[in-house]
Formats: structure tokens, sequence, C-alpha cells
């Protein structure tokens, strides 16, 4: 088992440059094809090997299924990872298949194709890991963020409202469980520490009002956290903790560049703008308070 989900991943990709080139014949460039599936695959080997190192690298059990763990864990700020998670495979794989040429109607739906099954390949190891298991919600919410470029695509309401990312140390709570566990430190391991993760939702005000004088740039958004109250329970595992919500001004980072409009300047653009930037924020729970600036 140890390989299979990378090799699935690898196949799907190399499988579908023969999709593309038979459906889309006449404008496919089969040598950026062959770079975007060369290029995907050695990120994926990449990735499999660092996570395969992190996260699974305990002895491996029978497949399993969550056995409800899952939907305490971190109080369920893991599930808007998976979501962003989903969402950003889905996005660098439909972004790359449209720069080989491929529609963008296509390209989103092979996309979501993709993201999806990044998310089973996933979910299918953590079945065979000791202290996880198959989460049927964290395929389920990864997979809706893989569908999101899509059906973004199908709907212009729903195109007024992104998803945003932010990382900033207000804590040691994580790595100080860690230790208390007896786990090796790793001071670079982020990609867990939830407590100093917030993920937001943001919407463009003036395509669901109709305003005179709100900035064409600025979003309201609404963002979601955990704090640092967790603790060990008697089964050395985290618990505790308390959901954080917030409301806060957001930057269109396109609008606001708008002037640069040449194809890399898109780029960079389209992917900063996953990212929430410090802004005037409100918390509303579990305690009310107003932050100049919060990320």
């Amino acid at each position: 088992m140890k390989f299979k989900s990378l090799f699935l991943i690898v196949i799907f990709i190399f499988s579908g440059r023969n999709v593309f080139s038979q459906n889309d014949s006449l404008k496919v460039n089969k040598k950026r094809v062959v770079i975007v599936g060369s290029s995907l695959a050695i990120a994926l080997g990449g990735s499999y090997w660092y996570i395969q190192n992190s996260w699974w690298s305990e002895k491996q059990i029978p497949f399993h299924f969550d056995d409800g763990a899952d939907l305490t864990y971190a109080l369920n700020i893991d599930k808007l990872g998976h979501f962003m998670g989903g969402l950003q495979s889905s996005d660098i794989f439909s972004s790359s298949m449209q720069w080989a040429g491929v529609s963008k109607k296509k390209s989103l739906w092979y996309g979501a194709v993709f993201g999806s099954g990044l998310q089973l390949a996933i979910e299918v190891k953590d079945a065979y890991a000791p202290y996880w298991g198959f989460s049927k919600w964290d395929l389920a919410t990864g997979s809706v963020g893989a569908l999101w470029p899509l059906v973004q695509h199908y709907n212009d309401d729903l195109k007024a409202i992104n998803f945003k990312f932010s990382y900033y140390k207000h804590s040691d709570i994580y790595w100080d469980l860690d230790r208390q566990r007896g786990k090796e430190i790793d001071r670079y391991a982020w990609q867990d520490d939830y407590p100093n993760q917030t993920y937001w939702v943001t919407f463009d005000v003036n395509h669901f009002m109709q305003t005179c004088c709100w900035p064409d740039w600025l979003n309201v958004a609404i963002g979601f956290g955990l704090d640092d109250n967790q603790y060990l329970n008697d089964n050395n595992t985290k618990t505790g903790g308390n959901n954080e919500f917030y409301i806060a001004l957001d930057y269109d980072i396109p609008k606001i560049l708008k002037n640069w409009n040449s194809p890399v300047g898109k780029k960079v653009k389209h992917w900063i703008n996953y990212f929430h930037f410090p802004a005037p924020t409100i918390r509303i729970s579990p305690k009310l308070e107003f932050y100049p600036l919060f990320i």
C-alpha cells in the first residue's frame, strides 16, 4: 500500500494527457502537457515523501474508518484545511491545463476530478495509519473545495465569494502539547498548528449591494479559527479549546493591482489572493475583541 495512492495519481496525470490530446487536439500544446504532467508528478512525489515521513511514519494497521474522533479533532478547523487543499490542488491542475491549451471549461472539470482524487488518496493512506482513519468528512470537505472553482464558473454570485488563509504564530500551545506527549518538535511544522491558523470566506460587497462609496477592492470576510485552550486528555490526545469567529475587512489583490495585467502579473495576483492580509478585525466569539490589524 505504501506507494499505491501516489501511483494512482501519477497514472491519472498521464492518462489524462491522452484524454486532453483526444478532445482538444486542435488547441493543446502537447509539449506543455508533458511539462505539466512531469512537474505535477515530481511535486506530488516530493509531497508524498514528506508526508510519509511526518504523518504516516508509524507502523501501518489494517484499513479502518475514523472512529468519530475526527469530528472533535481541532474542533473541525482541519476540515477547512481539507477544503482549501482541495480548492488549491484543483486550481493548480486546471490552471496548468489551460496553460497547455485545454479549454477553461474542460480544465475546471479535470481540476475538480484531480482535486477530489487527491483527497481520496490522502484518506486511503489515513485509513492505514494507527492514529488516523478514513474520514468521509475530510473527503467530503476536500471534494467540495475541489469543486468550488467549477461551480463558480457556472454561477456569477459565487464568483463574488472566495476563500483565504492566514497564519501567524500567536501561541506556542501546539508545540507545548507535543512536548508533553514526548514527540520530536519540528518548529516548521505549521500545517497542523491549527490554533495559529485562520480560514476566511470573503464577500465582494459591491456585487451583493448597491453602494455609492465602497471601494471595489475592499471586501468583508468571516474568519474561523481555534483558540489556545486545548489540553491533553487521559489518552494523551489533544482536546478542548474553543472555536473563534471573526468579521474583518479584506483586500481584493487583483483589483488593487488592476494595472498589472501581464500574463505573469495576473497569475501572481491570483495566487497572492489566497492569503488574507492584516486588516481591522472584530472577534465575535468566544470573547468580543477588536484588533486594529489581525492576521
